[in-house]
C-alpha cells in the first residue's frame, strides 16, 4: 500500500479515568499538565474523550476542557474524541467549538460520534434508540454552522430558521471534522461521502487497509478530487495503546495496573480490538496485539515501523495514560517517546497542513 506522506505525526488520547488511587481533580489537572508538556515536547495533537456518569471518563464537556488546554498551549492541535452529537444541541455545540477555535487560534480538530453507552443517555433523559438519526441531523447542522454565518434547517429533531452563528471560527471553513470509526464500514462510507477525516480504533491492520481503500473509493465516486481525498486521509489516523520506559520489561510492568483497572470498569466494552466483550484481560495477549506499542524506545520504533508498513497511515494517537497512571510515569514515557522515538519518524520535518 502506498505511503500517504513522508513524516509521521503523533498525538495523545485522554480519557481522564478516575482510578481508586486518584481524585477527579488530580486526574483532570494531571491531564492538563500532560497536554502542556506534550505541546513543549512537539507532539502533534491532544484528543479529549467525553463521558458522563462513568468513572472511566469524567470530562463531561470536551469544549470546556479543550478551552483550558488551549489557554496553556501554543502549537499542539486540540481535538474532541469525541463530542457525542445526540447529547448536545448542534447549534450550541457549534458555538462552543467555534469559541475553542478562537481561543486556540485555529488549532481545533472536531471529532464526532453518536455515543454508545445507554446509561449516559439515560442520565440526561435522552432516547438512546434515536441516537443514530439524531446524530445524522446534528452533524449536518454542525457542519453548516461552522462553515456559514447563518443556519436554516428543518428535520425530525431540529428546526432552525435563519439563525446567525457567533463567534466565527478562526479556520476559514471551520475546524476539520473527524469521524470515529471502529468495526462498522457504514461510518467510513458516510465520512468519505461528507469529506470528513477519520480516526480508527478497535480494528486490525488488515481491516484498517480495507477501510482506507473503501474511503478512497467512496470519496472519489462522490466527486471529490484526488487532492482533497489525499488531504483528508493524511490528516486521519489510528488510536493505539502506547507506553515507553527504559526497558520493555519496565514498560510492560508499569502500564499493567492502570490498564487492568480500566478494563475492570469499562462496562464490558470491546476495546481497540484486543479485548472482546464479556472476556477477561489476558495481558500477554494484549502485549502481542498489533494495537499495543508497549516497550523500550527501540521496541516501540520497530512496532511503529511495522504499523506504517502494514497500513500506510502516518498518524497515530497514543493512549499513554490509561486508567490513571502515576503522573511521573506518564510524563517520563512522553519524554522518552519525544526524545528517542519521535525523531526517528520526523527527520524530514514536513508538516501536515491543518
Amino acid at each position: 500500500m502506498a505511503i500517504l506522506g513522508e513524516d509521521m505525526t503523533f498525538g495523545l488520547f485522554f480519557l481522564n479515568s478516575v482510578a481508586p488511587w486518584k481524585t477527579d481533580a488530580e486526574e483532570l489537572r494531571d491531564g492538563l499538565e500532560q497536554i502542556k508538556v506534550a505541546d513543549q515536547l512537539g507532539f502533534h495533537s491532544a484528543w479529549i474523550a467525553e463521558h458522563n456518569a462513568r468513572a472511566y471518563g469524567v470530562v463531561s464537556s470536551t469544549s470546556v476542557y479543550l478551552s483550558a488546554a488551549a489557554a496553556q498551549t501554543s502549537t499542539i492541535m486540540l481535538g474532541s474524541a469525541v463530542s457525542r452529537l445526540p447529547l448536545h444541541h448542534p447549534l450550541q455545540l457549534a458555538e462552543d467549538m467555534a469559541l475553542v477555535d478562537v481561543i486556540s487560534d485555529g488549532r481545533l480538530y472536531l471529532g464526532v460520534g453518536k455515543g454508545y453507552d445507554a446509561l449516559e443517555f439515560d442520565a440526561y433523559n435522552i432516547d438512546f434508540d434515536e441516537r443514530h438519526e439524531k446524530y445524522l441531523e446534528s452533524l449536518e447542522i454542525l457542519t453548516a454552522a461552522l462553515k456559514n454565518k447563518r443556519v436554516t434547517y428543518s428535520g425530525k429533531f431540529y428546526n432552525i430558521k435563519d439563525i446567525p452563528v457567533y463567534p466565527r471560527p478562526i479556520q476559514p471553513s471551520g475546524p476539520p471534522i473527524f469521524v470515529m470509526v471502529s468495526g462498522n464500514d457504514e461510518s467510513m462510507v458516510n465520512a468519505a461521502k461528507q469529506g470528513h477525516s477519520f480516526v480508527l480504533g478497535g480494528i486490525t491492520n488488515e481491516d484498517t487497509n480495507h477501510k482506507i481503500e473503501l474511503y478512497k473509493k467512496t470519496a472519489l465516486e462522490a466527486g471529490q478530487s484526488e487532492e482533497q481525498v489525499s488531504k483528508t486521509i493524511a490528516r486521519s489516523g489510528k488510536l493505539l495503546f502506547c507506553y515507553v520506559a527504559d526497558t520493555t520489561e519496565q514498560a510492560q510492568e508499569e502500564y499493567r495496573q492502570g490498564l487492568e483497572w480500566y478494563m475492570s470498569v469499562r462496562d464490558s466494552r470491546p476495546t481497540f480490538g484486543v479485548v472482546k466483550r464479556e472476556s477477561h484481560l489476558d495481558y500477554d495477549h494484549f502485549l502481542k496485539s498489533g494495537n499495543a506499542l508497549i516497550g523500550s524506545p527501540e521496541k516501540v520504533i520497530k512496532d511503529i515501523q511495522r504499523y506504517k508498513e502494514e497500513t500506510g497511515l502516518n498518524n497515530i494517537i497514543l493512549w499513554m495514560n490509561i486508567g490513571g497512571q502515576p503522573q511521573k510515569q506518564v510524563l517520563k514515557s512522553m519524554e522518552l517517546f519525544a526524545e528517542k522515538v519521535l525523531p526517528h519518524f520526523t527527520e524530514k520535518s514536513s508538516i501536515i497542513a491543518k
